[in-house]
Formats: structure tokens, sequence, C-alpha cells
């Protein structure tokens, strides 16, 4: 499992370089990957493979978030290069080997789990930034209702 999570990271290290990140952004950025994978793969061990991909999603999301507030960038930047791990690559290409060897049981099982893992990470991203926005919002509102009590006593 560190082995796995750690080439998640290294993956992820990649795809940050390709992307042209920096220093600490790219540090952390690889650090979204081996996050999510390390999600990923404990939900894998028991059969959970989609779920694992949105908890690792949903944590990558949030983790980026928290990133980005502490290093001055865009979630974005932490979140992209993370997600390459749990991209559904191999599935699609199954997807289209099969269907143009016309084994089209096989195409779509694989398409089918294809289309449920992207959403799934689709959903988690959707998740997670929500959760974030909600939790800045009421931390910002929190905040500015200690400011006027203080201010008015």
């Amino acid at each position: 499992m560190l082995i796995q999570i750690f080439l998640a990271i290294l993956a992820a290290l990649g795809f940050g370089i390709l992307f042209g990140l920096k220093g600490k952004n790219l540090l952390f950025a690889s650090l979204s990957g081996g996050i999510g994978w390390f999600f990923y793969v404990l939900c894998a061990r028991f059969r959970y493979e989609t779920l694992g991909c949105l908890t690792g999603a949903v944590a990558m999301t949030v983790y980026s978030e928290i990133a980005a507030r502490k290093l001055r960038s865009p979630a974005i930047t932490f979140l992209i290069g993370g997600l390459i791990p749990l991209v559904p690559g191999s599935g699609v290409y199954y997807t289209m080997f099969n269907l143009i060897t016309k084994n089209t049981q096989e195409a779509m099982e694989r398409g089918l789990a294809s289309l449920m893992t992207a959403g799934a990470i689709a959903v988690g991203i959707l998740i997670g930034s929500t959760f974030c926005r909600i939790y800045y919002k009421l931390i910002k509102k929190m905040i500015g209702n200690k400011k006027n009590q203080e201010g008015s006593s």
C-alpha cells in the first residue's frame, strides 16, 4: 500500500512538472495524488473502487482548498495533478479495444465502470468544494459576529 501511495505521489509530481508547477506548489500538488490514492486503496480493499474514487476526490479537494489558502494559489493547481492516478484511463482504453474487436458485452461493462468512476470523481470534487465553501463562509460569519460583539461592548 505504501509503495502504491508513493507511486501516486510520483505520478502527480510528474504531471505537476508537466504543468509547470514549481517550488512549494509542486510539492503540495504531489502530495494531493498520494492522499487521493490512499483513500482509493482503502476502499478498493473492500471491493468499492467507485466509492474509493469518490472519497479520494473529496479528500483531494478538501486538501487542495486548504493548501490553496495556505499557499495563496488556486485550488485547481493542487487538484489536477492529484487526480491523474484516479482517472480511469485503462477502462476507457479497454472499452474502445473491445468495441473495435466487436466484444460489445465487455465493452459495455468496461464503459459503464469507467463512466461510474469518472462520475464519482466529479461528484467527489463537487462535494469537497461545496463543503469547503460552506465551512469558510461559516468561519467568516463567526469571525464577523465576534468582531461585532466586541465592537458593541
